[in-house]
């Protein structure tokens, strides 16, 4: 999920910072413009020329997000498999943004080397969110461990009957009552 979501914000990132002009999508579709169009302008780093200054929105967009995965992914390779999402979602949008502008894609004859390039330029692109995806899993994961109530020294509950568990269990196992689950 937080996979489709850095592609959802990156791609209205890139769209807004591009000035992103609408293209003709199909009436049901025309409403998630801003996804396609952002996948194919996020897509489109590699191909054609470009500026300085969109060199820099390309690379901040995919920063941002990264900072969106990396939260909800563990450190490592949990993080790497997170990019590796968002590189397969980015190039199905962008995928779907070009068959729907050029319906004769399917039927061309380099249609499989297209496609192939189209989903590995997405996977390269997508590492460019590591550098930032990697320190925020590293910080969430720390917070986490910090929010972590500490380890009790020992377990033990009592009963009214004087029976004596190391553990905490709900019942007693002598005299049936009802136990308080505090730990110690």
């Amino acid at each position: 999920m937080s996979s489709l979501l850095a592609v959802i914000i990156g791609s209205i990132i890139i769209v807004i910072l591009l000035g992103g002009i609408q293209e003709t999508y199909p009436e049901p579709i025309n409403h998630i413009w801003f996804l396609l169009d952002g996948s194919t302008a996020l897509q489109s780093a590699l191909f054609g020329p470009i500026t300085l200054t969109q060199i820099i929105l390309y690379i901040a967009s995919w920063l941002i997000i990264g900072v969106i995965i990396g939260p909800f992914s563990r450190p490592g390779w949990n993080t790497v498999r997170s990019m590796l999402w968002v590189g397969l979602i980015h190039a199905f949008f962008a995928l779907i943004s070009l068959l729907l502008l050029n319906p004769e894609f399917w039927s061309s004859a380099s249609r499989n080397f297209d496609l192939l390039s189209q989903f590995a330029t997405s996977l390269i692109l997508a590492t460019l969110s590591l550098p930032s995806a990697i320190p925020m899993a590293i910080l969430a994961e720390r917070l986490g461990r910090q929010a972590e109530p500490p380890i009790p020294l020992k377990i033990e509950t009592i009963c009214e009957c004087g029976a004596v568990f190391k553990s905490n269990p709900l019942i007693c196992s002598e005299c049936g009552r009802t136990l308080n689950t505090e730990v110690d």
